[in-house]
């Protein structure tokens, strides 16, 4: 019957004997973990309670998490660091405390160490009595002899000189009655005519000019005044058109200066031209065609065929 009883009932027998057979392995891991004490990161007090938050272990301090009860190293080595300071700190301080309190203790001993006995003065002074010392007697000396007094003679009287009768005083002189002189003209002043702020940067733009005679022959005479710029320190020297000079660098003037610029409306060609006033009626010429035809850069009159010179003070 058991037999058969085992037999329809195979898989449930089996289990009943699995499970009594794991009671006494879950018993003893459960009587481990029970047990007060470290089990990996976790402990387990006396009373069989697994420890969390802050509790000191054989005189160390651990800060165990409050949800599953590990370890948490951080926290615990900020708290030991901390703690270690404190006790650093508090060392160190009764330390020099208890240096110092030496130290003035010795310095005490020695200032009284040093100090000697006064003796007293006595409040009353001996008077030594000094003996008098006689008067010397002075020998009288005898009175000089009195001289008889001659007596004076009579002063002789002068007959007195008669008065000369005084002349009578001559008329004063009529006096000629001053002319008042006519004042003087006075020529007014001719103010000073102010010297050209440019004057500088002219002289500049008109030494770079000539610089480039007979080195850019062949270029355009925008090209040349724009280089002539830019070596005289223009750091916005750009090629343009010739009428756009006056627009982005300066002025017209009636008053020509070496180193103006000078437009014209017709350069002799049919179309605008620009150079660069050097003084005296000459002007560096970019583009300048010789008799053989040929473009060059040179030195010629400011007048030229064509449209009458406009110049130009450039402003920087």
């Amino acid at each position: 019957m058991i037999v058969s009883l085992i037999e329809n009932n195979g898989k449930k027998v089996a289990s009943v004997l699995c499970v009594a057979s794991c009671f006494p392995v879950v018993a003893t891991v459960y009587a481990m973990e029970t047990n007060p004490g470290w089990h990996g990161d976790k402990y387990v007090n006396e009373d069989a309670t697994v420890a969390k938050g802050w509790q000191e272990i054989e005189g160390k301090s651990y800060y165990f998490s409050e949800e599953d009860g590990t370890v948490d190293e951080k926290t615990t080595e900020d708290a030991v660091v901390a703690t270690v300071n404190v006790e650093m700190t508090e060392t160190v301080t009764a330390e020099v405390k208890t240096e110092t309190a030496d130290f003035v203790s010795t310095e005490i001993q020695k200032e009284e160490s040093n100090t000697t006995d006064v003796p007293e003065v006595s409040d009353k002074e001996e008077v030594v009595e000094v003996p008098e010392t006689p008067a010397e007697e002075v020998p009288e000396v005898p009175a000089e002899e009195q001289t008889p007094v001659t007596p004076e003679a009579p002063a002789e009287q002068t007959p007195a000189v008669p008065e000369t009768p005084a002349e009578p005083e001559a008329p004063a002189e009529i006096e000629t009655p001053v002319i008042p002189e006519a004042p003087a003209e006075q020529t007014p002043a001719v103010p000073e005519t102010p010297a050209n702020p440019y004057q500088d940067l002219n002289d500049r733009i008109a030494s770079s000019a000539l610089s480039l005679v007979g080195v850019t022959d062949g270029q355009w005479c925008t090209q040349v005044v724009q280089q002539a710029l830019a070596l005289a320190g223009v750091q916005d020297a750009y090629q343009l058109w010739p009428d756009q000079y006056v627009g982005q660098y300066g002025y017209y003037t009636d008053d020509p200066q070496a180193g103006n610029l000078v437009y014209y409306y017709n350069g002799g060609r049919g179309v605008d031209h620009i150079a660069v006033y050097i003084g005296n009626g000459m002007a560096v010429h970019g583009n300048y065609y010789d008799e053989n035809g040929v473009s060059k850069t040179v030195v010629a009159s400011v007048y030229i065929n064509g449209g009458a010179p406009q110049f130009i003070q450039v402003q920087r």
